[in-house]
Formats: C-alpha cells, structure tokens, sequence
C-alpha cells in the first residue's frame, strides 16, 4: 500500500536557525496548554509546572531522536509509561487513549499543517503523525503528568480529563493555527509529499494504467480457483456503482488517473509524483482515524456476542458521515461505495452471521485500499474483491445458524485476521491468502463428497430395483399373454416376477440368470399345453423333472417355503398330466390363451404393478435418502438453454414442502440422470429427478450458487437499489 513521505527542498532549508525555530514553538505549545488547563479548572501551579515541563520534555525528546520514524521511535516513548501499574492507573491509560483518538477524529484539529512544516525544519521526510513534537502524544503525556501530580483520587481524576477534553476539542484548532503562523513566520515551509508506490498486489490481474477508465491487464492467477467463479463476471458493477455515485455529487477522483500506479505525473515524467502536499497528509490524518475505528471494531465483530444471546448481529456498514467526511469528497465517494456494498453482503440471507462478521472485519482495510489503489474499482480480477468471493465460496452452505466456532468460521477468521495484518504492514501481497481459502474449499468439497458415496449407492441401488421392477413387469405382460391358466397366471405375477426382478439385477437382460428364468418360464407355459403327438409327450416327460427342478431353484433364492409353493406346484403337475392325456380340440383340454388385448390389467397382481411415489424416502443402516421424482420416468438429459449441472456444482433449490436448500451435486445417475444433492449439515441427502430440478432452474427457484460471486453480487444489487434515483 503506498505511504506518505515528505523531502524536504535545498529552499525549505532557507529558514532560520532550527534551534530557535523550535524553542518558540516549544514555548508557544506550553503557553497555550497552559491556558486551556487554567480553563479547565486546574489552579495549582505545581500541576500546571508538571504539565508544561512534560509537554516541553516530550517535544524535546521527539525533535531530537534520530531519524527512526514509525513504530520504532514511538514505542519508545510510549513504553516509558508501560511499567507495572494498578487498576487506577490503567484506568487512567484507556481514558487518555480515548482522548487521543477522539482528538485525531477532530477535522478542525489541523495538526497535519505543522507536522509538515516539521518534516522540512527537522529533515524526517518519513515522520509520522505520533512522531510529531507538536502532536499529540506530548500532549497524552502531559495528562499524564497532571493525574500524577494532582494528588487526586481515581474518579476526581476522570472528571478532570472530562474537562480537560472538552477544552482541548474546542480551543486546538487555534493553537495549532497560531503554531502554523509561527512557522510560516519563520520562513519553515510545508515539506513536499510523494507517494510512494510499495508494489501492487500479485495473484490476479494487474491495475493496468488508467485509473477508474480503464481496465487492467496484467498476470493471470488463479481465477476463480477450485469450484467456482470467483467473481469473473463480464461486467463491472463496482466501476458503475462507483460511478453512480461520483455522478450524485459530482466529485472527482481522489487522485489522477494512474498517479497511485506511477504511471503519470503532473510534470509528465516518469517515477513517483509530488502531490498536493496538503490533500496527502489531510488522507494520511484520514487513514489514522480509519485505523483507530478498526481497532474499535475489530473486537466487537469478533465478539459476536449479540448474536449469540439472540439479538441483532452487531455488524454495520461505515459510512462517511461516521467520521465526518463531507459528503461528495473523493474519499467520502469511496467510503458510501463500499458501504453499500458491505449493506448488501450483511443483509444476505444464506450467509451465515459468523461468515458475515469475517467479511466485515476486511471492511476498513478494503476501504484504505479502495482509496489509494484506483484498480480495486477497475479491476474485476483485482486479488482483494476475490478474496471476499473465495471466503463466501469457502462458506456455502452452511446454515443460517452456524456459529463461530465452526471450523470453516474459525478458518475464515484466521484469514481474515492475516489479511488485515498484510493490508495493514505488509505490501499487500494476497495470493498466499487466496490459496489458503482454495485450499480450504478443496478439502470441504472433497470431504463432503467422499461423506456422500453411502448416499449415492444406496440411490443407485434404489434405481437399479426400480429400473429391475419394470423390466420384470414388460416381461410379466408378455408372459401371460401365453396363458389363461389362472393357476399359471398367478404364479408368474407372484412368484415368478420377482425372480425375473433378482435376474435383472444380477446382470440385466443379457445375463445368464435372465436367459435361464425366462426359459424357465417359457417351458413352464409351454408344458401345461396339450401335446399333439407321442414325441411331444415324450418330450415332455422328460422335460417336468428338470424344470421343476429348476422351478424350485428359483422359489429357494426368495426364500419361499415348502408350503406355499405346494398348492402351485400340485396345481402345475395336474395341467402337466392333462396335457399328456389329451389333445387339443378335446373336452378336457387346458383353455387356449385369449388374444392379448382381451387381457385385464386387474388380472395381474396388484403388488406386480404398484406406483413409486414421487417423494418418499429411502434408507438403510441410518443412510436416509429423500427422492424426489419417479425413477422409472424417461430420462431427461440437461436441455439446451439451461446450463449443465455437473459433479462439484452447489445448488440452491426447493424441497417440496418449500424448504430452500443448499447442497452439493455428488453424483448423477448414468441411466435416468438424477442428481444427488448432499451437504453435511442436513443429516441426509436428496435425490432429484432431473426433470424437476430443471423446471425449478427455468422457474428462478434453483440456481448453481458456487458460481456466484458475493463482492460483485452485492455490487449489482446496490447499483440497483440507487439507480431509479
């Protein structure tokens, strides 16, 4: 992310000695101090001494460290208090805090004028605004000094700050004027300020030149990673929300097209630019409240603690008017932009608020980045906006109350908290982050379908009885056309069919256990015919052994005992004997068959020809199953104009008591195309016919969810909600 640096100029180093310089500024800090303590109430010149010498200390000490800006040289200073302190005391050091980051968020409190006339008059081009001497941690410090020095009690001391606060928010706006006056009176001038470009972001398309107009180039990376899009959607409705939004005010870019890339100058030359002196350090006083409200919100989304006790998630969008940007400012623009965008994200419903709260805690560093990176609104691919995509991809499904102690919630805020730490010191490198969520998402998915394969056999078995049932029953139809025997009839409907059901399933209908039951049966039909001639009845009697050998072979495979085949099998000898004793044509012959179309559908057994049920449920050994849609129907292949489902898709749909459902396709079935739908959370899986998954797709009540993408969704919703304006 680029930094804020100053060089002082060889006609900056026109002032006057720098030793005088900051004795009277010194002195005009202490004198004013002084005066705003008096008002608060403070009377006694032992505190007000304590006060002023601290406040002089601290400004000395601060001019003269060596060049060692950032968190080196002020964790000195600040580690000078952290000793080992009682409750008071600790008390003391959250309010004094407090008052500092309330002082920072002041507008009117412009101590960045004198922080740059600093910059040039002590040389420290890198200086920043803690590191200031006529900033405020002297001042922090001289709080200090007079709750020592006071010899009040704890809570006598909390009033006093109190007072002092409020003096200090209404009279510094014209102290650090005077002190700027003094400044410019002594010839120190504003030190220049460049930006400082640390490298873009890797891992997904480059920024490309041109700002906000125009789209980047640049490498390729992963896209969309494993299972999903990942927001590669065609149009960019970051860019138009964004520019909607500009055109409602009327604001400008915050910088020129290309400045933050280094791609252009004022001067036109190649290199970093010199900007605005004033524009840049009034973002970097920006930037410092940004940081303060993030420390306040970082713990409170992670607390989550209203949403467990049942109430509202404490999750909020920023907007500008929380920190006082004037509305219409570049700044501002960017802020309400992305304000709309986290409304929407929080407001998903199929978002678990543990996820959300994740997401949100990317909401301040995204908006830092939003304002000095002009690809994050250019750039579809740009590696932050994937990042939020690829953490609601590694999220989907999980139900509306899953907590945060979740695994896929506890991951999602470790990433959430690596990010903000790369975003925030780093160069904002997020590819290690965005294969840590692939990583993430493979694993899910793989383990859900290998959690699914008990569900997708128990479904395939299911189909392939059902697929045997209605074999058997086109076989039954053409079997009794043969025969008016009721007798014969009954024993196919109920005995036989079921053994021509177990053939199928053992290998279809060109197995061997097929082709012999239904030789079988054939014979069967064929031996209670009356025989013409002796050959025929030698035939015959040669025949009955073996085939009700066999004919019992087939009843043992159900299991079915010795005294229900008895009525049948005496039955068949008594036909076997008449059709040996007399000729067709003869009183006593076995009745011919009447023509097929003359027979009843009720002849056949009612168990023999029972509807599957369109929604039942299936299970064994505790794997449940709902079906949905008959497996016997005509396969439905995906049809043109519908996308095609395939293996590893998520899937939102409707159950049809109108359950909405998120799960993951495991699994189709080859020869009557239904789909498997499975997620871990339910406890079971759902088969659905194709068909009917297809209808709801065309209806707008299922969609492939993996291929959404949450940034740009929320993106096109809020473009939509200020359109019609």
């Amino acid at each position: 992310m680029p930094e804020l640096t100053g060089t002082p100029t060889r006609a900056q180093h026109g002032h006057e000695d720098s030793f005088f310089v900051l004795r009277d500024c010194r002195e005009l800090f202490q004198r004013r101090l002084a005066e705003i303590a008096r008002l608060s109430g403070i009377s006694s010149p032992k505190v007000i001494e304590a006060f002023t010498s601290e406040i002089g200390t601290a400004h000395d000490e601060l001019a003269s460290s060596a060049q060692q800006d950032g968190f080196g040289q002020t964790a000195g200073l600040t580690a000078s208090r952290i000793t080992l302190v009682g409750n008071d005391d600790l008390d003391l050091e959250i309010r004094i805090a407090d008052i500092a980051n309330r002082l920072k968020s002041n507008d009117r409190i412009e101590s960045w004028r004198v922080q740059l006339r600093y910059m040039a008059l002590l040389q420290r081009p890198k200086m920043a605004a803690e590191d200031n001497p006529l900033g405020l941690e002297p001042i922090c410090r001289g709080l200090w000094a007079i709750c020592r020095e006071s010899g009040n009690s704890l809570d006598q001391n909390l009033d006093l700050l109190v007072r002092l606060e409020e003096d200090l928010q209404a009279r510094l706006p014209d102290v650090y004027t005077e002190l700027n006056g003094l400044l410019e009176s002594h010839r120190v001038e504003p030190a220049p300020v460049q930006v400082i470009h640390q490298g873009s972001s890797s891992g997904g398309g480059g920024s490309g030149g041109g700002g906000l107009g125009g789209g980047g180039s640049g490498g390729g990376g992963s896209g969309g990673g494993s299972g999903g899009a990942g927001g590669q959607h065609g149009s960019n409705a970051l860019a138009t929300l964004q520019q909607a939004m500009r055109q409602q005010f009327a604001a400008e870019d915050i910088f020129p097209a290309g400045f933050l890339s280094g791609n252009v100058n004022p001067a036109g030359s190649a290199g970093n630019s010199v900007f605005n002196a004033s524009t840049l350090v009034m973002l970097n006083h920006l930037m410092e409240r940004l940081h303060a409200l993030e420390q306040q919100q970082v713990s409170g989304l992670s607390s989550l603690a209203p949403m467990e006790s049942g109430g509202q998630p404490a999750l909020r969008a920023l907007r500008s008017k929380d920190i006082d940007v004037p509305l219409g400012k570049p700044a501002a623009i960017a802020l309400d932009t992305l304000s709309l965008i986290f409304e929407s994200i929080f407001a998903a419903s199929d978002l678990p608020d543990a996820v959300k709260a994740a997401i949100g805690r990317l909401q301040i560093p995204l908006l830092k980045l939003a304002i000095l990176d002009p690809s994050f609104f250019a750039d579809t691919q740009h590696p932050a906006r994937r990042l939020v995509n690829r953490m609601a991809r590694a999220a989907i499904g999980l139900a509306q109350d899953t907590g945060r102690d979740h695994p896929v919630c506890v991951s999602l805020g470790k990433v959430a908290d690596a990010v903000r730490s790369s975003l925030e010191t780093g160069d904002g490198e997020l590819s290690a982050h965005l294969e840590e969520l692939d990583a993430l998402i493979e694993e899910r998915d793989q383990s859900i379908q290998a959690n699914a394969q008990p569900y997708v056999q128990l479904v395939l078995e299911h189909e392939a009885r059902a697929a045997s049932r209605s074999v058997a029953q086109a076989w039954l139809i053409e079997a009794i056309s043969h025969t008016a025997e009721p007798a014969i009839r009954r024993f196919l409907s109920e005995y036989w069919l079921r053994v021509m059901q177990s053939a199928h399933l053992d290998g279809g209908t060109t197995g061997t256990r097929w082709t012999d039951c239904d030789a079988t049966s054939k014979e069967l039909l064929w031996s209670v015919q009356p025989r013409q001639s002796a050959e025929e009845r030698k035939q015959l009697l040669s025949l009955i052994p073996s085939l009700i050998r066999r004919i019992n072979a087939g009843l043992d495979l159900l299991a079915i005992p010795a005294e229900e085949r008895t009525p049948f099998l005496n039955a068949c000898f008594d036909l076997q004997t008449a059709a040996l004793r007399t000729r067709s044509g003869e009183p006593g012959a076995p009745a011919q068959p009447p023509a097929p179309e003359q027979i009843a559908p009720a002849a056949l057994s009612s168990t023999s020809v029972m509807a599957e049920p369109s929604d039942q449920i299936i299970e064994r050994n505790g794997i449940r199953v709902r079906y949905l849609g008959r497996p016997a129907e005509t396969p439905s292949p995906w049809r043109s104009g519908v996308s095609t489902r395939t293996e590893g898709d998520w899937i939102s749909f409707y159950l049809p008591d109108e359950e909405l459902l998120c799960g993951r396709h495991c699994g189709q079935a080859a020869s009557s195309g239904t789909v498997l739908l499975f997620n871990t959370d339910w406890g079971y899986a759902v088969a659905m016919a194709p068909s009917l998954l297809e209808q709801q797709v065309r209806d707008g009540r299922a969609r492939i969810v993996s291929e959404s993408a949450l940034f740009d969704e929320a993106a096109e919703r809020a473009l939509g909600q200020i359109a019609p304006r």
